[in-house]
């Protein structure tokens, strides 16, 4: 299994719209920052293609503006690798 934590920025005005698009594919929103408009999206996926797929699927959403990953990890215990 294959996990990256990305930093979603939501247009000006727009971070509830944001939050609800991403939340709308499945992933999990954590650390929302009202002020900056700005909040973490964990994307899980089981191979990194997958993985990689859910990354450029965020780009465009409703009110998102820009998508960043920030760290990606696979989980070598529940792979068996």
């Amino acid at each position: 299994m294959y996990y990256s934590a990305v930093l979603v920025t939501a247009k000006k005005g727009e971070l509830a719209a944001a939050v609800a698009s991403v939340e709308a594919k499945g992933l999990e929103v954590f650390q929302k920052d009202e002020a900056t408009g700005r909040f973490i999206a964990v994307i899980e996926g089981d191979t990194i293609g997958s993985e990689a797929d859910s990354f450029r699927g965020l780009i465009g959403l409703p009110g998102v503006e820009t998508v960043s990953l920030v760290v990606n990890q696979e989980d070598t215990e529940a792979s068996g690798s």
